[in-house]
């Protein structure tokens, strides 16, 4: 089998993330507003994708402006499906596993779904 290795730029749809104490004013009511509404945020970061697993790490300013946020870690094993949903601007790649679907967003959506799709109806 190929080596698989994926690495983006990418959004990730976290639950329940809550803005830190230095958001504040017009900021923090858009950000309260978008997470009453979706009941999750999207937050950038860095998406790997390997064979080992996908991973996925807040960057430096969702650290700064988000409490809570843990780096993401699905095994490849708990990976059941994937596949693409329609996105403004970057498609989204949303990911079946064992403990519910994991939602990312990035340029390249469609090849990101497509290889890791066919990665795993090889394994």
């Amino acid at each position: 089998m190929t080596d698989l290795h994926i690495s983006k730029l990418a959004n990730a749809l976290i639950p329940d993330a809550k803005t830190s104490s230095l958001v504040r004013g017009a900021a923090a009511s858009a950000v309260d507003r978008t997470s009453k509404k979706m009941g999750d945020l999207w937050i950038g970061g860095r998406v790997e994708i390997t064979s080992e697993g996908l991973s996925f790490a807040a960057n430096g300013l969702n650290k700064a402006f988000h409490t809570g946020l843990q780096p993401i870690h699905i095994p490849l094993a708990a990976i059941h499906k994937v596949h693409r949903e329609f996105g403004w601007v970057t498609g989204i790649v949303a990911v079946e596993h064992d403990e519910g679907t994991f939602r990312l967003r990035c340029f390249g959506a469609k090849t990101v779904s497509a290889t890791l799709a066919d990665y795993l109806a090889k394994r």
